[in-house]
């Protein structure tokens, strides 16, 4: 488990990044030991996922049992952390950039908490009603299109790579994680 400096560190390096100050990268511990500890990051924010589950359950038309609907979503949840840097260390190697990896995965899964941070909030208040559908959507997409591009900022700094093999990696993640809520979607 992280210190509470490590942690405050690392999402001041989340910050920079955002900022599109690829030096952000240096208030990460891109060692092993901090590649474990950055995936502490899913532990900040599953409080605030685990809300938006719950109020979206409230608000299913059919009512699956509570706790298989949250089981079915934790184990979703779980996978889309791991799934994402288990690909990666196949593609890293591909690319030639596995001297990269730890780094880039400490720095992807802290910014997660950035990135949640912006969109869990409107989700939960679309969610709940508290937004127009309209403002929702148009929130919601320009959330999402902030996120994809800081992601892609922090893939291509942290790999060191082009942009257009960046764009690839990000749309990657992207259709990984939907398949995963698909499925487990699905299985609801």
């Amino acid at each position: 488990m992280p210190s509470a400096r490590e942690v405050m560190t690392a999402l001041y390096g989340t910050y920079r990044l955002a900022r599109l100050d690829a030096a952000g990268m240096d208030f990460f511990d891109a060692t092993p030991a901090g590649f474990w500890r950055s995936f502490f990051a899913a532990v900040l924010i599953a409080p605030f996922y685990l809300l938006l589950l719950t109020i979206r359950f409230s608000g299913l038309p059919e009512t699956a049992p509570f706790f298989s609907f949250i089981a079915i979503e934790s184990i979703a949840y779980v996978i889309v952390w791991v799934a994402f840097p288990l690909l990666m260390a196949s593609l890293a190697k591909i690319l030639d950039r596995d001297s990269h990896y730890i780094r880039f995965i400490v720095a992807y899964n802290w910014a997660a908490v950035l990135q949640n941070g912006l969109y869990l909030p409107i989700a939960i208040m679309a969610t709940s009603g508290l937004l127009a559908a309209g403002t929702a959507n148009a929130l919601g997409l320009m959330a999402l299109s902030l996120i994809v591009f800081y992601t892609w900022f922090i893939t291509r700094t942290a790999l060191e790579i082009s942009a257009g093999i960046a764009a690839g990696i990000v749309g990657l993640d992207f259709l990984l994680s939907i398949l995963i809520n698909t499925v487990a979607t699905g299985l609801l």
